[in-house]
């Protein structure tokens, strides 16, 4: 009797590039079974005769001398051709597709062609949690080595191993074991080749793990305390301090360093921190709102978390910190919080601090069991993919039922990779959205299970909410947002604010609005209100009879235009200068005088589309306020009026981004109204407000206490240039005289820049964008790495730049100085860190989240001085500042650009013993003005920052560093 796994293998191969047309394998590995047993093992190198690139040589450790003696193509593809038939097992198994596929259809003889199983569907279904999938990952993870090898064979003997262990882990929790099996069915996936490898016995997972020699209970027991961490309790312990807010208390926490020590051993008394906490305690006290620069070294997070920890317990008022990102958010309540709980000895029960993110980043799991259940009756027509995008999201909503609320799955857990391979997975997670205008709330029979209302339920009773920036503008209807605030990394908050009240419709949105007209999705809630509703019998029949008939007749109208609209936006950006097919086009919104042909056809498209929406909206608003939730005592009453309200919530949004786009700048004043168009994602219409620091004094700072900016990088060292475009920015500069402090506080430097930096400036240096320009700078600046042992940092602005870059970098010091590279394994920041004489090599957006302390960094260079992105918006936004508060150049947009390069220097000195020198090279600004170089000079104190060659700036920095 066959086997239900049938043949197979795992295999992996290495590719001298990811283009199959042009590219060749050069290393080919798999374990071949049937059944369960193992019948082969097969591993060989290619010959290839081309130059292999340093970056395959450093990622497989395969060099050109190991390939020129190797077997050639025809000599190894025979032995691979051996699995012809079988189901390979590869992870992102497209990847091995792409190259053998075309093999194997040569020697098809009708007796059953190879299956390609890809082993990232299934681990994201085991491990839903895993927001990335690198096999790396598991394999670290899990103690089955130090990292991933790379190679043919070994990383398919690794596959199989995280596979066995992935399945015999699961196995060990009974109900989720369970819960796999019976979803497996439900969604008729009983066929799928890993179902029937999750299904194997225990006896057949320890064959299997005997074949390779693995030791699955040691791996498990890993797996084990991977899958499910032992919460550790903060240990309040004594109190050591008063927990009264004033002033004075505040002083004794800070300048106790002894009692502080006992608490946190690395602490070290900083004046600066002391006086970012004091600042804070009066903005609260006294009402008033205040921005704060608290440089690189302050220990900001601390300096506020105190103050607003003692604030809230004393005076019963809830505190929003708002981080610039998820990931500092989930730092903040990850490790500073604990930290703060243990210096002032309260356990979570007396300080309540909750972590809260907006609704659009929850999964309802309600809109999921009624898209599901409207599907059920095309089940057995799916392709996989779409089944195994239910499985999935199901299994999320199983595994946030039993997990506490702040290790809920949302949609930020959610696998990228899966966004990106699979449209159906994208389309579900829109479509099961939390709207918090739609929300039942209590109503919802899945309340007590929602990460959304659970998130609500906690936040309601915190003293600290930890959000970030979007947060505070996408605030929850079910209770008042805190009117006391900490904006962290302040510097970000302009661009927040620009996508919080952007009104924006793309082409795939009114795609999706279409379908859902043409299967009634939304509406066919509303039918079923309706029909619920009835005071005598039959009475709405004909009242969903029109409804359809309108629906029908707006979705005929609608889909008109979408067939024509596309190829008119096409063709008019191509005829337009600068067109690319790489990135996003833009152009200013086209209005109703225009009389170019494809422009008026652009604009009648999208009038008509605008006129077809409002109409309907029009005609179902009526339906929108006639039923009350809390009166609706049916589930399946609550479902469909959740579904309806998200529909008509859609409906809403897309008429409300059209009328503001399309009317005339005297009819919707404030907006910078563009369309724009990707050769990938089609056509989009936006309308972005250009005055933001005014959006935000009306939306945040007017309707709150006190709201404290800080960041580390809002002006220069004194705060004398550069900060009269973040006081606009942030709405500081509205506010009355009475309700803010007179300026911002920058507080002073907490390094000796002067004494511990060199920062040169170099233009000598080829343009950015010829072909030399990294070859020949590198030569000059790869002489200095040579003699500084390493400990340096590289960031180029381009991945081209960054890709020759790391070309160069490898063949000059591979071998010698240990190179890590951005997107080269998971722990190259810490790796770079431990080696103490490594080249760390990133892009570079890498250079503003890394903290390198110590003398294992010692050297930074910079390819450019960074660029403000020049979209309408930011154009519009220079021409308002100008007009209306100042000089744009220097506060505006020269301070964007050396503000972005303040966050990459601060990489260099990150405690008080750090030195170190820093290169930036830039040919541009050769044709500066002396005025212009001077006000650049200004706004990057306290760097000086010296003018020179680089010839003569390598040899300072070597000077400076090798005292």
């Amino acid at each position: 009797m066959t086997h239900p796994l049938g043949r197979w293998a795992v295999i992996d191969i290495e590719t001298t590039g990811i283009d199959p047309s042009y590219d060749q394998i050069i290393d080919v590995g798999y374990l071949q079974f049937e059944g369960t047993t193992l019948v082969r093992k097969y591993s060989s190198l290619v010959q290839y005769d081309g130059k292999l690139s340093q970056f395959i040589k450093k990622l497989t450790g395969i060099d050109s001398k190991m390939l020129i003696n190797a077997p050639s193509w025809q000599v190894v593809s025979p032995e691979v051709m051996d699995v012809f038939g079988h189901h390979l097992i590869a992870h992102n198994a497209e990847f091995e597709r792409s190259f053998l596929s075309d093999h194997f259809a040569r020697i098809d003889d009708g007796s059953g062609r190879e299956s390609y199983e890809d082993s990232l569907y299934f681990l994201s279904l085991l491990f839903p949690k895993m927001s990335s999938l690198k096999l790396e990952n598991f394999i670290c993870d899990w103690k089955i080595a130090e990292h991933e090898e790379h190679r043919g064979f070994q990383d398919s003997l690794d596959l199989l191993k995280v596979l066995l262990i992935a399945v015999a882990t699961v196995r060990r929790d009974v109900e989720l074991n369970a819960t796999l099996g019976a979803l497996f069915k439900k969604y008729n996936l009983t066929d799928y080749w890993y179902y029937k490898f999750f299904s194997l016995s225990d006896e057949e997972i320890a064959q299997l793990s005997e074949s390779i020699e693995l030791d699955l209970d040691y791996h498990c027991n890993i797996a084990w305390e991977w899958m499910y961490p032992v919460d550790e309790k903060v240990d309040a312990g004594e109190k050591l301090f008063s927990l009264e807010f004033n002033g004075e208390n505040l002083k004794n926490i800070f300048r106790n360093e002894d009692a502080v020590r006992l608490k946190a051993p690395f602490y070290k008394y900083r004046e600066s921190q002391e006086t970012l906490a004091l600042r804070i305690g009066q903005s609260f006290k006294n009402k008033v709102h205040s921005l704060i620069q608290a440089p690189t070294g302050t220990g900001k997070t601390l300096g506020y978390l105190i103050p607003s920890a003692l604030f809230a317990m004393s005076e019963q008022k809830q505190v929003l910190v708002a981080t610039g990102t998820k990931t500092l958010q989930h730092q903040a309540v990850s490790k500073d919080v604990p930290g703060l709980r243990r210096l002032l000895g309260l356990g979570d029960d007396e300080l309540k601090v909750r972590q809260l993110i907006g609704s659009g980043n929850h999964l309802c799991e309600l809109l999921f069991r009624q898209s599901v259940e409207e599907e059920d009756l095309l089940t057995n027509t799916k392709e996989f993919k779409e089944k195994y995008t239910d499985m999935f999201f199901d299994l999320v909503f199983f595994y946030n039922s039993r997990s506490h609320v702040d290790d809920q799955i949302t949609r930020g857990d959610l696998p990228f990779v899966m966004k990106r391979k699979i449209e159906d997975f994208s389309t579900k997670e829109s479509d099961i959205t939390v709207d918090f205008r739609s929300c039942t709330g209590q109503s919802c029979p899945f309340k007590n299970d929602c990460s959304y209302i659970k998130g609500l339920r906690e936040a309601k009773d915190a003293n600290i909410i930890i959000g970030n920036h979007a947060l505070m503008f996408s605030w929850p209807r079910s209770f008042p947002r805190p009117s006391y605030v900490v904006v962290d990394e302040a510097h970000k908050v302009e661009g927040e604010t620009t996508s919080a009240f952007t009104y924006e419709v793309s082409e795939s949105d009114l795609n999706s609005l279409n379908k859902a007209l043409l299967h009634s999705q939304g509406i066919g809630s509303l039918f079923y209100l309706l029909a619920q509703n009835e005071t005598t019998e039959g009475e709405s029949t004909a009242v969903i009879t029109n409804i359809r008939g309108e629906v029908t007749n707006t979705q005929q109208l609608l889909q008109d235009h979408l067939n024509g609209l596309p190829t008119v936006v096409e063709s008019y950006f191509k005829k337009r200068p600068k067109y690319t097919d790489i990135f996003w086009n833009e152009a200013p919104m086209i209005n109703r005088k225009r009389t170019d042909e494809l422009g008026m056809a652009i604009f009648n498209h999208l009038d008509s589309i605008r006129f077809i929406i409002t109409n309907l909206n029009n005609y179902l608003l009526p339906y929108h306020s006639r039923w009350d939730v809390k009166e609706l005592t049916d589930d399946n009453q609550i479902v469909a009026f959740t579904r309806f309200e998200k529909f008509m919530g859609v409906l809403d949004d897309t008429q409300k981004a059209l009328e503001v786009a399309l009317d005339q700048p005297e009819e919707v004043a404030g907006y910078t109204k563009s369309l724009k168009y990707h050769g990938e994602h089609g056509m989009s219409v936006s309308a972005s407000p250009v005055n933001v620091g005014k959006v935000l004094h009306q939306g945040l700072l007017e309707i709150s206490d006190s709201v404290v900016f800080t960041s580390a990088t809002l002006g220069n060292d004194k705060g004398d240039q550069g900060s009269r475009g973040i006081e606009w920015a942030t709405g500081y500069s509205y506010l009355e005289p009475e309700r803010r402090f007179k300026s911002g506080f920058y507080l002073p430097a907490t390094f000796d820049y002067k004494n511990k930096t060199k920062v040169f400036l170099c233009d000598d240096t080829l343009p950015i964008w010829d072909k030399s320009f990294v070859p020949q700078t590198l030569k000059k600046v790869s002489k200095l790495i040579r003699e500084l042992k390493g400990r340096s940092l590289l960031l180029f602005s381009a991945r081209s730049r960054f890709e020759i870059a790391r070309e160069l970098l490898l063949e000059e010091f591979d071998g010698e100085i240990p190179l890590f590279i951005q997107g080269m394994g998971n722990n190259v920041v810490e790796d770079f860190k431990k080696s103490e004489s490594g080249i760390l090599l990133g892009m570079e957006s890498f250079g503003e989240g890394i903290d390198i302390p110590g003398d294992a960094l010692q050297f930074v260079f910079v390819d450019k001085i960074p660029d403000l992105r020049m979209d309408l918006v930011i154009q519009d936004r220079r021409d308002f500042y100008e007009s209306n508060i100042g000089n744009e150049f220097t506060d505006y947009y020269l301070s964007h650009r050396t503000r972005s390069l303040h966050q990459k220097l601060g990489r260099l000195l990150r405690t008080e013993e750090d030195i170190g020198g820093v290169i930036v090279v830039d040919s541009r600004i050769r044709s500066w003005k002396g005025r212009t170089m001077q006000q650049l000079l200004k706004l990057m104190e306290p760097y000086q920052i010296q003018r020179t060659t680089l010839d003569e700036a390598c040899e300072k920095v070597r000077d400076f560093v090798i005292q």
